[in-house]
């Protein structure tokens, strides 16, 4: 049985493309109206297999709906969140939304990939609604092993939903 995504065009649709069920590789996306969002786009590492050091998500399905892909919200910057991006950047071609510091590590990234100049980064704050389309998100500070580690809280006219990436319990953050 096939998904008949224009039947569900106007349907909350969650689709994760890598993460879910596995380490790394963390590639969400969410759809609404046509648009959509994608939280995260980090490497895999292939520790099991000879001579591949890491693996990236298959972006095949987003690449079909490129124009209506709003932006990449980067949650931290643990590889397996952003560590896709030099490579899939020039598939994607889409806004990046960031933390001051998820930003600086990335552009450091894409610095060596000679894409620093190319990938539009956009800085994020726990203060201020982003509004992607369908999609308002607020920006929730959770703790983790590294700083500015964000939840999204998805405001949509179907629902909300928490998306969370990674976080740790620390009672003395």
């Amino acid at each position: 049985m096939e998904f008949d995504l224009t039947k569900n065009r106007n349907n909350l649709i969650f689709l994760p493309l890598g993460g879910a069920n596995e380490i790394g590789m963390n590639l969400n996306l969410y759809q609404l109206n046509g648009k959509w969002i994608m939280i995260d786009c980090g490497v895999g590492f292939a520790n099991d297999t000879p001579g591949i050091d890491m693996m990236t998500p298959d972006i095949s399905f987003i690449k079909k709906h490129k124009k209506d892909l709003l932006g990449l919200i980067v949650t931290h910057i643990h590889e397996d969140h952003l560590g896709a991006i030099q490579y899939l950047w020039k598939e994607l071609e889409v806004p990046v939304y960031a933390t001051k510091f998820a930003s600086n590590f990335l552009k450091t990234k894409l610095l060596e990939y000679k894409l620093d100049k190319e990938v539009p980064i956009h800085l994020i704050s726990g203060e201020k609604e982003l509004e992607l389309g369908p999609f308002k998100m607020e920006f929730i500070g959770l703790t983790h092993s590294v700083p500015e580690m964000k939840a999204l809280m998805i405001k949509t006219s179907k629902g909300n939903v928490l998306h969370t990436g990674d976080w740790k319990f620390d009672p003395d953050p």
